[in-house]
């Protein structure tokens, strides 16, 4: 896990925000630069890796992840569950997730994960579990963390460092539960997500209502996708040191032209649009603003997060991660549950895909599951 950054980069201010034209090719895509001006000087990203002809397909390569102790989850995990999308925000749902805090009452009251309840109201040393089986059986998901921590479950060291957490664990275990343990602790969540803690109580589906849903993280600390309300919140824009944003929507303007470099993509989410001319531009943004020095973040949306923005972060990965369609939509529906896009989007990913790997590696029935 790497640490927030501690600034945002604004010096990639206004970044070519007219939309693509559709008449143009492919290859006069793949030559345009992005220009990018500040009151003090210009820089221009370059589009790098020229794969929209290539001569020699890429080779393919296969995602990479953690290796993660069973019964744990990471931070980053974590941030996707509490931002995460079913129709409408899944943390609004009161039995969605309950997180219990094991660390003392003095350190829950000075902050702790959002929504999360001090387990002594749940699991009492003494009196025992507080909650009946059959309402815990209600949440989808039950976390538990310590202040720290990533020894093995029921191991001496985890046992020693974390004696209520690991009480906790095994007590819900034998109620039939299955809960997980935050990796690292609250310290290591705060560390990168510290706008997701607080010291209110938030239990109740109103109060969850008041929450700021964000984006989801789909590179840690580098690429993120999300709802064009999402993209106009200037409180997640900075949270989330975003400092670049693909605009994969016909009709909302880009929100802050004057303090994020810009992509502008005109797309509708139908059966006639036209992806291939847009696909390698917004491929080549997004790479160029992650190799940056320093490093950008970026947010690729469209209205909903859903369609094009996931077809645009989709054939990102594909180029630039040389990862196949199917490896690719598997990782980002890992990290955004609603990832969903049309079936003319999926068609022509895997024309890309062809275009990129010099043949298809991927069948539509693969992914249409």
């Amino acid at each position: 896990m790497g640490v927030v950054l501690s600034r945002v980069n604004n010096s990639c201010r206004v970044a070519s925000r007219e939309p693509v034209n559709t008449s143009q090719t492919v290859s006069s895509i793949c030559d345009r630069e992005v220009n990018c001006t500040d009151s003090d000087h210009s820089s221009i990203i370059p589009i790098q890796n020229k794969v929209c002809e290539p001569e020699e397909g890429l080779v393919p390569a296969v995602p990479v992840t953690t290796c993660v102790e069973k019964g744990y989850i990471t931070p980053q995990q974590v941030y996707n569950l509490l931002s995460a999308e079913e129709g409408q925000p899944a943390l609004y749902d009161p039995y969605y997730i309950l997180i219990l805090d094991c660390r003392s009452a003095e350190r829950y009251e000075d902050s702790h994960v959002v929504t999360a309840r001090a387990s002594v109201t749940v699991i009492h040393p003494v009196l025992g579990c507080l909650i009946s089986c059959i309402e815990l059986q209600k949440y989808s998901i039950i976390l538990l963390y310590a202040e720290e921590g990533c020894s093995p479950v029921g191991s001496v060291k985890a046992t020693t460092d974390s004696p209520d957490l690991q009480r906790c664990f095994f007590q819900l275990s034998g109620l039939g539960m299955d809960p997980v343990i935050l990796l690292g602790g609250f310290s290591a969540f705060h560390a990168l997500y510290p706008f997701l803690c607080t010291p209110r109580m938030v239990l109740l589906e109103p109060e969850r209502h008041t929450l700021t849903i964000y984006p989801s993280e789909i590179l840690e600390e580098a690429l993120y996708q999300g709802s064009a309300s999402q993209a106009s919140n200037f409180r997640i824009i900075k949270n989330l040191h975003i400092t670049h944003v693909v605009n994969a929507t016909a009709n909302c303007p880009d929100a802050f032209p004057n303090t994020l470099c810009y992509l502008k993509l005109c797309l509708s989410d139908d059966a006639q649009q036209d992806l291939l001319k847009a696909l390698p531009l917004a491929s080549r943004f997004i790479n160029s603003a992650l190799m940056a020095d320093p490093a950008g973040r970026v947010l690729v949306h469209c209205s909903m997060g859903r369609s094009r923005s996931s077809a645009l972060t989709l054939a990102f990965l594909m180029e630039h991660r040389r990862w196949s369609l199917l490896h690719a939509l598997r990782w980002l529906k890992d990290r955004r549950a609603c990832t969903a896009p049309n079936i003319n989007f999926l068609r022509q990913l895997l024309t890309y895909e062809e275009l990129l790997f010099g043949s298809r590696l991927t069948s539509l029935n693969d992914i249409r599951r």
